[in-house]
C-alpha cells in the first residue's frame, strides 16, 4: 500500500485512524495523503432567531477551525517519520473521499463502536466502501495502531465482493505472519476456499483454510469467534451492500462487523 488516503475530521476516531495509517505506511514504505473535508453546512448562517450574522465573520471562523485542525495534525505527522501531503476540500465527505481514492491504494476510515453520530459515521464509512475504487481500512476507535505483520483472517464465500477484498489485501497479506481463510458452510461453487488459497499461493501467500459450520450461530458470530481463536490482528471482508440516496445499506454480516469491529477490517466492494 504505497498511497494511503486518510480521512481527517477531528472526531474521536481520528487518533486511531492516524495510528493505523502510520503503521501501514511504515510497513510498506507508503505515503500518506491527508484529506480534510469541510461540509457546506459549516458555512450555513445558523438559527434565524440569532438575527443577522456577517457572512465574512462566519467564513473566517470556519477557516480558523480548519487551520487549527491542520496545525494540530501536521505537528503529529512531523514526528512519525513518514512522508505525507495535505489536501483540503469542501462538500460531502463521502464524495470527496471517493474522488481522492482514484489515486490511492487504501482509504483509512473509522469503524465502530461510535461514541456519537453513530448512524452518520457508519453511513460515511459504508458509502465510501461500496463506491470507492480503493479498499477501505475501517479502524475501531479503541485500536492503537495496526499490526500489519500480525495474523490476518479472510472471510471467504466465493462472491465477487470477497474476491475484490482478497485481491486488494494482497500487499498486506504478503507481510502477514499467518493467514487464515475462513469459509462458513461453503456453497457448491467453483470459487471455493481452497481455490482462493491456491490463488494466494501463486502470490507467495500461504493460507490455512478453515471450514466451519454455522450451526445456531450467525455468520458474523462465527467470524468473530475464529478471529479471536486465531488472534487475528486484522480482517479482510467483502463489503456486501450498495449506496442509495446518500445512505449506506449493508447486509447483516458487514454491518454488524463494522458497527462493533473487533480489529481493523479491510473492506472492498
Amino acid at each position: 500500500m504505497k498511497t494511503i488516503l486518510v480521512h481527517i475530521e477531528g472526531d474521536e476516531g481520528q487518533e486511531s485512524r492516524l495510528a493505523a495509517a502510520f503503521d501501514l505506511a511504515r510497513a510498506g514504505g507508503g505515503h500518506l495523503v491527508c484529506l480534510s473535508v469541510m461540509p457546506y453546512a459549516a458555512y450555513a448562517l445558523g438559527d434565524p432567531a440569532m438575527g443577522a450574522f456577517p457572512v465574512t465573520t462566519l467564513i473566517d471562523a470556519v477557516e480558523a477551525r480548519r487551520h487549527d485542525e491542520r496545525r494540530a495534525v501536521e505537528a503529529r505527522l512531523a514526528t512519525e517519520g513518514v512522508s505525507w501531503e495535505w489536501h483540503a476540500a469542501d462538500g460531502d465527505a463521502s464524495d470527496r473521499l471517493v474522488e481522492y481514492a482514484r489515486l490511492a491504494d487504501v482509504v483509512v476510515m473509522s469503524a465502530g463502536p461510535f461514541a456519537r453520530l453513530a448512524g452518520m459515521q457508519l453511513g460515511i464509512t459504508g458509502d465510501v466502501a461500496v463506491r470507492a475504487p480503493a479498499p477501505v481500512l475501517a479502524v475501531p476507535q479503541a485500536a492503537r495502531g495496526l499490526n500489519v505483520c500480525g495474523p490476518a483472517l479472510i472471510g471467504w464465500d466465493g462472491s465477487q465482493e470477497a474476491a475484490t477484498a482478497l485481491r486488494a489485501a494482497l500487499p498486506m497479506l504478503a507481510l502477514s505472519e499467518a493467514v487464515t481463510l475462513l469459509t462458513v458452510e461453503e456453497k457448491d461453487s467453483p470459487f471455493t476456499g481452497r481455490a482462493a488459497a491456491a490463488y494466494l499461493s501463486r502470490h507467495g501467500v500461504n493460507a490455512d483454510v478453515v471450514e466451519r459450520g454455522q450451526g445456531s450461530a450467525s455468520v458474523e458470530q462465527v467470524i468473530r469467534s475464529v478471529a479471536a481463536e486465531r488472534q487475528a490482528a486484522w480482517i479482510v471482508q467483502g463489503a456486501y451492500g450498495h449506496s442509495r440516496m446518500r445512505q449506506m445499506l449493508f447486509g447483516g454480516v458487514t454491518r454488524g462487523l463494522l458497527l462493533d469491529a473487533p480489529v481493523p477490517i479491510l473492506l472492498a466492494h
